[in-house]
């Protein structure tokens, strides 16, 4: 892939921690029969990598097309694509998406990847496969999610 690097981002535990009730700075939103927790200026922080073209963002989530067409537009999330479809495999859910990451990202390419499902196995073999100084691995707490210091995080490695 050319131009900016991906950043790969799962929704739930990452863009909406997992609880019932919104803490400090959260807000909530409905999506069918699910109440959804978000941090605003973490959809706004998104947006923005997406904006200014610093990042091309994709999601790699459960949720699969359902966070393009349902969770993006009532948090207001730009919409950006699917990295790919989530298949059964016997696999835990966690290596499946590793699998669509080694099937959709060619080698030497730059990117982030935020999934509070990952794990040390598997970010090793990422860095082995992709190169650590290629690729920022994080795993938020699915409790708290994405964090704006996290995001920070993420800014400074695609700069």
């Amino acid at each position: 892939m050319s131009g900016p690097p991906l950043l790969i981002v799962d929704f739930d535990g990452v863009i909406s921690p997992y609880g019932t009730e919104p803490a400090d700075g959260m807000a909530l939103a409905r999506v069918g029969g699910y109440r959804l927790l978000y941090r605003p200026e973490v959809v706004a922080g998104l947006n923005d990598l997406h904006r200014q073209g610093t990042a091309q963002l994709r999601w790699l989530t459960s949720w699969g097309e359902g966070a393009r067409s349902d969770v993006a537009p009532v948090l207001g999330l730009v919409d950006f694509p699917v990295l790919g479809e989530l298949t059964s495999t016997g696999q835990r859910h966690a290596w499946t998406k590793l699998s669509v990451v080694e099937r959709n990202v060619v080698p030497g390419t730059r990117f982030v990847w935020i999934d509070d499902d990952l794990t040390q196995a598997q970010q090793r073999r990422v860095a082995r496969k992709y190169g650590a100084e290629h690729v920022l691995l994080l795993r938020p707490d699915p409790g708290v999610g994405l964090t704006a210091g996290q995001l920070g995080k993420v800014r400074t490695f695609l700069a």
